[in-house]
């Protein structure tokens, strides 16, 4: 969660987690080892409280079966949605997950049967010079163009994505998102999106999603669906 989220949420009389915040710090040190260029005696420093961290939390660590963007091991995974904020229900995704240190600044919502979002990639997911690492665009339009389809009440697998990549979409910079749901036939579904940066398409996506065959349709139509 960055800053300008924490904001947001508490705002909105929300205030942030403990978790929300040790996620904030934690993808702050991420950045700061990737982006420093700090003496060894600074990193041996580091290195003492890291592993101070870890020995406090190892006690604590998870596991067993259950793991997914929406839970720990053993956790049963409430669907509290939010249309303002798609990403709250998935708090452990890798890609906009809240409560996941690796997840991009990421956010999503519902606007018109579409889905729209904004993100903002720091030098952590470089790939070409100053650009965003063409496999982190990937991940990001497949949780997009999922998401596009789960908005609409079909939540499928992904079966195949083709990216286009039509510039460099820049580091630092933000990034609008868009995708939207396109066909639901059977248990296929068809959804497209695009990155735009100051209006211009930077990549797009087409994306071929498979329903499970026990398939139950939802309507995700309210902030109260379920």
């Amino acid at each position: 969660m960055s800053d300008a989220e924490t904001e947001q949420q508490e705002e909105a009389g929300q205030p942030a987690s403990l978790q929300d915040t040790i996620s904030r710090e934690a993808a702050d040190l991420m950045y700061h080892l990737r982006c420093s260029d700090a003496p060894d005696d600074v990193l041996e420093e580091a290195t003492g409280h890291i592993r101070a961290a870890m020995t406090a939390m190892t006690p604590w660590l998870r596991e067993g079966e259950g793991w997914s963007v929406l839970t720990r091991a053993g956790e049963r995974a409430p669907l509290d949605w939010n249309l303002e904020d798609l990403t709250a229900v998935m708090p452990y995704s890798p890609v906009s997950g809240k409560h996941n240190p690796i997840a991009p600044p990421l956010r999503m919502w519902q606007e018109e049967g579409a889905v729209r979002g904004e993100a903002l990639f720091t030098p952590i997911y470089a790939g070409p010079p100053e650009s965003v690492h063409g496999g982190i665009i990937a991940a990001v339009f497949d949780e997009l163009l999922s998401m596009a389809n789960v908005v609409v009440g079909s939540a499928g697998f992904t079966g195949s994505l083709t990216i286009k990549y039509h510039r460099k979409t820049p580091l630092n910079t933000p990034v609008e998102l868009w995708a939207v749901n396109e066909l639901n036939e059977g248990r296929k579904q068809l959804s497209r999106g695009e990155m735009r940066v100051n209006g211009e398409v930077t990549a797009s996506a087409e994306g071929l999603f498979i329903l499970g065959a026990e398939h139950k349709k939802h309507n995700f139509d309210g902030p109260d669906a379920s």
